[in-house]
């Protein structure tokens, strides 16, 4: 007998390799969810976003902070704006990456509650950024959520 055909939403599982604009339709799809795990290739993606907004954002207001004149209200508030912009897409993408780093050790079946090594400067991150380098482990699954 055959079965029935179904369809699916193809989503990225755990060790499928996503692209980059995937990654960014994930990521912002689940930016404050919790539960379930990401593949190594989400996180690198979204990392590497995230630092080079990080540094455009720095640039940008390193250009801003060396013009020597002094501006009338008007023009300073017109300069405020890229930086405020650039600042809410950094913001975005942080809060995304924090959700994003609990899935990802999920997937190598650690707690998200590893995440808080992040208050240890130096260590704490350099031990976040192996964990997450890590290969996926089947028994992450455990963090994915039941459907009833």
């Amino acid at each position: 007998m055959a079965l029935p055909i179904q369809s699916m939403l193809r989503t990225s599982q755990p060790g499928e390799p996503v692209g980059p604009l995937a990654a960014v339709s994930t990521c912002l799809r689940k930016g404050f969810q919790f539960s379930g795990r990401a593949s190594r290739s989400e996180y690198w993606w979204i990392t590497l976003y995230v630092i080079l907004l990080s540094a455009a954002q720095q640039l940008l207001e390193s250009r801003l902070a060396r013009r020597k004149p002094k501006p009338t209200e008007h023009q300073r508030d017109a300069r405020l704006l890229p930086v405020l912009g650039a600042l809410a897409g950094v913001t975005a993408l942080v809060t995304c990456n924090v959700s994003l780093s609990v899935r990802r050790l999920h997937d190598v079946n650690r707690s998200g509650w590893w995440f808080l090594l992040t208050f240890i400067p130096g260590p704490g991150t350099i031990a976040l950024l192996v964990m997450a380098a890590l290969p996926s482990n089947p028994r992450g699954a455990r963090f994915d959520r039941r459907r009833s």
